[in-house]
């Protein structure tokens, strides 16, 4: 029995070392890079209340009449003429924050124009080379354009995932041990409060960690890995169903669509509004797509609605609170960005971008503690049998 005890302890700890291994290099393999993703993360959480505060003249709403959407799609699109715009944020989206926000490419450029609804006239525009428009480019690809950044992204996400599960297993104490997680000693060496810091820190944080890292990583692999077990990561209707029909009358206005979109869905609110791309020769028109939030949906437009955009009729239709298999694909966006809980998840969100920055200091400094260490013993042991 005792025997049998001694065999068990030894395989504990050496599992325990083989793991505190792997957390130490993943760490030092991807560290800097998960520190960075995830302060650009917390600035990302608040990005339509930073841009205000460093672009307040682009968010100027004038009071009075609003000028309709087809107008102010006529305004950009004359100011614009060589640009495609395929994304129009409402002044009910939270990036818009009141006013009509267009996203549009010209050549190469991605775009963002801001309209005063009460004018019509244009704010002002935000391109690529905005302190935000970096931030999230790096976020999302390290600013790798032509070096799948996106898919290296992806693969550290995977890795914080890891590093997270294996913090997890060396910081659980046990069910009856729970406290000591939590508790933070005093009077002890500096090696002892950066564990102890390092320890609380992670073990709060650990639900958080694991979350925002396993969604970041699925946002470019959720395809694949849903694909090994048969399965749809995003339901859509078939695109052959999502076409618009030539007619000689031409297309409707923006505001004919919206309020046919609004019909379908009473209780909602047209979030966003995504333009279909120039159809190719041969080829037929898009749908466009209109997303919507209702009381219960825990994103910003996570009910959809395609509508002809020449006769206005619904060529398809997805909502939550209906159709089945729609809980990934609604909830996946809100539990990486915060959106899900209003400004409370929000803060929690920003605040939990920063822990990743907090272990690892504490990390690199036990690492070069107990590296100073075993140098100094080693030099006292090299003296020792000098002499």
């Amino acid at each position: 029995m005792i025997s049998y005890y001694f065999w068990k302890e030894g395989i504990f700890i050496k599992t325990r070392k083989i793991i505190s291994k792997i957390h130490l290099w993943l760490s030092m393999l991807a560290g800097i890079f998960i520190v960075l993703i995830g302060l650009t993360g917390s600035l990302l959480v608040f990005e339509p209340e930073l841009n205000n505060l460093l672009h307040p003249n682009l968010y100027k709403v004038t009071e009075g009449e609003k000028v309709t959407y087809q107008q102010a799609l006529e305004v950009v699109s004359e100011a614009y003429p060589n640009g495609q715009i395929d994304r129009v944020y409402t002044p009910s989206e939270p990036k818009a924050r009141g006013v009509y926000l267009f996203r549009l490419k010209e050549g190469e450029e991605q775009k963002k124009i801001f309209v005063d609804p009460g004018t019509g006239n244009i704010n002002g525009t935000l391109g690529d080379q905005a302190l935000f428009s970096l931030i999230a480019e790096f976020h999302e690809k390290l600013l790798l354009k032509d070096f799948k950044g996106e898919q290296i992204i992806g693969i550290i996400g995977f890795i914080f995932f890891f590093i997270t599960l294996s913090g997890l297993y060396l910081w659980w104490p046990g069910i009856k041990k729970m406290a000591r997680g939590f508790t933070l000693r005093r009077n002890a060496n500096p090696f002892i409060r950066q564990y102890d810091l390092h320890k609380v820190i992670g073990g709060v944080s650990i639900p958080f960690l694991l979350v925002v890292s396993l969604t970041g990583a699925l946002f470019v692999y959720d395809e694949v890995i849903f694909g090994w077990f048969g399965a749809k990561a995003k339901v859509m209707p078939p695109e052959e169903q999502l076409i618009s029909t030539v007619l000689p009358s031409g297309k409707l206005p923006l505001d004919e669509l919206i309020s046919m979109a609004e019909k379908e869905v009473p209780q909602g609110t047209v979030m966003q509004i995504r333009m279909p791309g120039e159809a190719e020769k041969g080829t037929p028109e898009g749908a466009v797509e209109f997303r919507l939030s209702d009381s219960y949906d825990p994103g910003n437009g996570n009910v959809k609605v395609w509508l002809d955009q020449y006769s206005g009729k619904v060529v398809g239709k997805l909502d939550p609170h209906v159709d089945s298999g729609l809980v990934y694909q609604t909830w996946h966006l809100p539990l990486h960005t915060g959106s899900f809980g209003g400004l409370f998840t929000k803060i929690l969100y920003a605040i939990g971008g920063l822990t990743p920055s907090i272990l690892m200091f504490t990390g690199v400094y036990m690492w070069w503690y107990k590296k100073k260490n075993k140098n100094k013993r080693k030099q006292k042991t090299d003296t020792k049998a000098v002499v």
